[in-house]
């Protein structure tokens, strides 16, 4: 096998997780564990998007609700989770709707999606990949948790034509 062959057949884990409409992947490598919501203590003038922390086993972990962060109203769905992620050295909860599963995919699949976001969406989304007749969005975890700007969610499905006549590009 050529070294070429042996890149193209390289697979990538994902874990794939619902926030509102819309299927977002991470690196399954950054995921220390999927929890149970539970009793978050509340920070004061933290980011509107930070719920406040919680103690996981002895570790204080700040926990981002993700539709606070991409500016969705608030529901409380039956299969919210918590996924526990490793950033930068350090640990972050994520809220999300729902987990769907882990996604293997070959890593030469995964695209850049330039012509699905505005400049003000790039930092936070590194591509998109498919699946199963899905299109799933590839998260920047480490954007989306350091910056306090709100963040326009992209449209799979939405040309850089419908953005620019939108006045987005």
């Amino acid at each position: 096998m050529t070294p070429e062959q042996s890149r193209s057949t390289e697979i990538v884990q994902l874990a794939a997780f619902r926030v509102g409409a819309e299927e977002y992947v991470v690196d399954i490598m950054r995921v220390r564990e999927i929890i149970r919501p539970q009793a978050v203590t509340r920070i004061r003038k933290g980011p509107r998007f930070v719920e406040g922390v919680i103690n996981l086993r002895g570790a204080v972990v700040p926990i981002v609700d993700l539709r606070r962060r991409f500016d969705l109203p608030a529901e409380d769905h039956p299969h919210r989770k918590i996924i526990i992620l490793s950033v930068d050295g350090r640990m972050v909860g994520l809220v999300v709707d729902g987990v769907t599963e882990v996604v293997r995919v070959p890593k030469d699949s995964m695209r850049p999606a330039p012509d699905l976001l505005s400049e003000d969406q790039a930092p936070y989304f590194l591509g998109v990949c498919h699946h199963r007749g899905r299109t799933l969005v590839l998260l920047n975890v480490r954007n989306v948790v350091a910056s306090d700007e709100a963040i326009p969610l992209p449209t799979v499905g939405e040309t850089s034509e419908q953005q620019g006549a939108r006045g987005e590009r």
